[in-house]
């Protein structure tokens, strides 16, 4: 693995929005304190997370430990994993998945990464690192929080489209 350790710390409840990192690496997540809940998801699952465009996270809505499955019907198609992560416990996270990581008490935690493999996912990668993400903060300083709610209400009726289109 290639790349500095990187360090989370996290309060009980404490949590990160449902994301993919930007370079689509390779992680492994080592726990060292307290625990944590982890939810993963493959690429593959993207259409039912309620993708906000220009970004690297779903809608901030929702409680992806306790989804409301009224309010974000077509998550309940959304096929990944669960795990509790313990002192000493390592989560592997193949390059692209999605995770989101909820301190069910205080802890730390360190990831070490390594860059995609897959040709297509190394494209992606480049793709967010130099276009996307210039893009977005373009769009951030023009538009304001206008470019935020468009962004997230596209996130809603595009993936709410699946349940009926």
């Amino acid at each position: 693995m290639k790349g500095l350790p990187m360090l989370f710390f996290g309060g009980e409840n404490s949590h990160t929005f449902m994301h993919y990192d930007i370079d689509l690496g390779n992680i492994f997540h080592f726990h060292f304190e307290g625990e944590k809940e982890c939810i993963l998801f493959p690429q593959s699952e993207t259409k039912y997370l309620y993708k906000v465009p220009h970004s690297l996270i779903t809608h901030e809505s929702i409680d992806f430990s306790n989804p409301d499955y009224e309010m974000w019907p077509v998550l309940k198609q959304a096929n990944g994993f669960r795990t509790k992560l313990k002192h000493g416990e390592v989560l592997y996270m193949p390059e692209g998945y999605w995770h989101y990581m909820k301190y069910s008490t205080p802890g730390f935690s360190m990831s070490l990464r390594a860059i995609a493999r897959n040709p297509k996912n190394l494209a992606k990668a480049l793709y967010n690192v130099l276009v996307m993400r210039h893009f977005d903060v373009m769009m951030r300083k023009i538009k304001g929080q206008k470019w935020i709610d468009q962004k997230n209400k596209r996130a809603i009726s595009g993936t709410n489209f699946l349940k009926t289109g």
